[in-house]
């Protein structure tokens, strides 16, 4: 393993080794750069399209064959003639390769039994914009972007604290990237940040290629249907969960912050229902919660009472069903299923097609095939309402992947009312309750703090006024909430 093998002297034997270990020959990006420093043959390595070449220039080379030959220890010598830069040293073959990989500029000095690596990385990179898949209503404008240095800074700007924490660390075995884990020193538990750095010591794959995978790899419950942690691309989220102790993980490459440990509720909230009025807030997380019901349930229990239990229903309503039940070639519970599995193919080919085109395909294409199934007699009108009503609720859903769990637990609700009615219902409902209060999220609860009750805020299920929320929550090591928040008092000022 040559690439395990310690930095030589030599740097004739260090630049054949580079050159076989960077595929010199076939990569014609990969430059070495010959130079004289103090009186001793020299070279440079660094990859085209990662280092400014500018900067390479002013800070590399140019103070590089300015020195003088001197008794000095070489490597303390170009410590102090290099300026202002960050520079790593590194003893072994495979350490300088990686640092040419991640951007530096890794010099090699006759008699130097080890390489410098010189920060001078420029990469080409998108700039700070607007997220694409959360809609910012009130908030700040940026969305992190593919650069984890950029992402850092982003957080560190709303949090200009000493205890904001950012350690960094390599993940993959064979093609190493950096991650971060962000918190809040005050703030996160001890033991459940020991649980995560547990988690990500003992990974052993060989790449993680994005904070998808890395998300896979760290969930409690791999095979449960509900997700375990939250994705998300808006700084102030992530600042906002900081603060209530929760830890947040990002991943050079993705334009995402992946944070543990979540509750049901967290998917639930966004950050503008913070940034309105308490009244405001409350209304839409109420609004959101009955969607979620509407996609969970409306399915199952049109299909129940129209089969099982149709005396249940109005009788206008009755009559109506039975008289176009007569004319179609279907059974209700096969036209529920077919009308469900449409929606689901317009949504994801609207999400794919690029551009305006999606959202246009999306309601043409529902208006049309809803049209067409009623004049056709294939469904029932009243069957298209509760299609669209459902997948209006699974709409109102902000997180992706918990919008993605209730459109699969839908069906499952569909076949427990198409075959027990309501007594299928509630049975699908408890068990499903039962679920989610046995799945956890880095260890803690997912239906915490309801269940198990632990004491907590007033930011729960509806957003109680600001001036009477206290910092932390149940995630955090501040459980006593020590005072409160404090804002104008009318009684104090007389009303002016």
């Amino acid at each position: 393993m040559q690439g395990k093998e310690k930095i030589s002297p030599s740097v004739n034997h260090s630049r054949s080794v580079m050159h076989r270990l960077l595929y010199a020959g076939k990569n014609p990006d990969m430059h070495c750069r010959d130079l004289v420093i103090a009186g001793r043959e020299a070279a440079v390595y660094y990859a085209d399209g990662f280092v400014s070449a500018d900067f390479l220039q002013r800070y590399v080379i140019a103070p590089c064959q300015q020195m003088q030959p001197t008794d000095e220890d070489i490597t303390l010598a170009l410590k102090e003639n290099i300026p202002g830069c960050d520079i790593v040293a590194a003893e072994t073959y495979d350490e300088a390769v990686r640092q040419v990989m991640e951007g530096r500029a890794v010099v090699f000095v006759e008699g130097m039994a080890c390489a410098l690596g010189v920060d001078v990385r420029f990469f080409v990179r998108r700039g700070i914009s607007p997220p694409l898949t959360e809609r910012v209503v009130l908030g700040p404008h940026q969305g992190f972007n593919e650069s984890i240095r950029d992402n850092i800074t982003l957080i560190r700007r709303m949090l200009p604290v000493p205890g904001c924490i950012g350690e960094m660390r390599q993940i993959g075995s064979d093609i190493p990237m950096s991650l971060c884990v962000m918190y809040l020193e005050d703030a996160v538990d001890p033991e459940m940040l020991k649980r995560l750095k547990n988690r990500l010591d003992k990974l052993n794959v060989p790449h993680v290629l994005s904070l998808g995978v890395l998300e896979q790899l760290l969930e409690d419950r791999p095979r449960a249907l509900f997700p375990q942690s939250l994705l998300t691309e808006r700084p102030d989220r992530a600042v906002s969960m900081m603060l209530e102790g929760q830890i947040v993980l990002l991943l050079d490459g993705s334009p995402q912050a992946l944070v543990l440990p979540v509750g049901i509720f967290h998917l639930l909230h966004t950050p503008d229902d913070t940034s309105e009025r308490f009244i405001y807030g409350s209304f839409l997380r109420v609004i959101r919660l009955f969607g979620l019901l509407c996609a969970l349930l409306l399915p199952g229990l049109f299909a129940a009472f129209t089969v099982f239990h149709p005396e249940a229903l109005p009788v206008t309503l009755l009559t109506a069903v039975l008289e176009s039940q007569a004319a179609m070639p279907l059974s209700i519970p096969a036209e529920t299923f077919l009308m469900l599995m449409m929606f689901n193919l317009i949504n994801e080919a609207g999400t794919r097609v690029p551009g305006i085109a999606g959202s246009t395909l999306g309601t043409v294409s529902g208006l049309i095939l809803g049209q067409a199934a009623v004049e056709a007699k294939l469904v029932h009108p009243l069957l298209i309402i509760v299609v669209a009503v459902a997948s209006l609720g699974s709409y109102a859903i902000p997180d992706y992947a918990l919008r993605l769990a209730v459109r699969l637990a839908q069906l499952l609700g569909l076949a427990a009312g198409c075959l027990f009615g309501l007594y299928g219902m509630v049975l699908f409902c408890v068990a499903g309750l039962i679920r989610l209060c046995s799945l956890t999220s880095l260890g803690v609860p997912l239906m915490a703090p309801l269940s198990p009750p632990r004491r907590h805020h007033q930011d729960v299920l509806v957003r109680g006024p600001a001036w009477l929320q206290r910092p932390g929550s149940y995630l955090s090591r501040r459980m006593n909430f020590p005072g409160r928040m404090r804002g104008w008092d009318r009684r104090r000022h007389g009303g002016n």
